[in-house]
């Protein structure tokens, strides 16, 4: 169990440096996802807004779509498992269409909704969607498994470095006469 575990992980890296090609996808969704969180971490009083769920969904529908396009028309006869990856995008591409559509209702609470369209969830899905939607990895159990640890451990790490931040909040909220936290 172990080996494949570091297999998948070392599979997930050889995705992300093999195919340049991906960062044209990858990097706006790195440095989105880093500068949301930062941005969270300084400004602790501040909650995702309906907006921002709104397009954090249309993010990860827009990199669904572009993951299509790649699959059929550059992949598609070069994948074994044409019809698993698609299925995989469909999945993904529908979530981001619930994510718009709970955005545009307000059918859930607004702690469930920026827990479903978060930075860390929908910047991780949206990388799982090049990754495997656009065939650069295999898909199989264990690439899954090391993305779901992968997954808690960027979780962890952002929640550590955002705890750490927020003296810029905390300067604004002192100001206010309010409680900084």
């Amino acid at each position: 169990m172990g080996i494949q575990l570091i297999n998948g992980f070392h599979s997930i890296l050889v995705a992300l440096t093999k195919h340049p090609g991906i960062w044209w996808f990858l990097a706006p969704v790195f440095v989105l996802w880093i500068v949301m969180e930062i941005y969270f971490g300084e400004y602790k009083k501040e909650k995702l807004g309906w907006n921002s769920i709104l397009a954090n969904g249309i993010s990860l529908s827009w990199i669904n779509i572009a993951s299509f396009r790649v699959l059929f028309l550059e992949n598609a006869s070069s994948v074994t498992d044409f019809y698993l990856r698609l299925l995989i995008l469909v999945i993904l591409f529908l979530y981001g269409i619930f994510v718009i559509y709970i955005a545009f209702t307000h059918k859930l609470s607004h702690n469930i909704g920026s827990w479903l369209a978060g930075p860390t969830t929908v910047y991780f899905l949206s990388t799982m969607s090049v990754l495997w939607g656009q065939g650069h990895l295999e898909i199989n159990q264990w690439i899954l498994i090391d993305f779901i640890i992968l997954y808690i451990i960027i979780y962890f790490i952002f929640y550590l470095i955002k705890k750490k931040l927020g003296t810029l909040g905390e300067v604004e909220a002192i100001e206010k006469g309010q409680s900084p936290i």
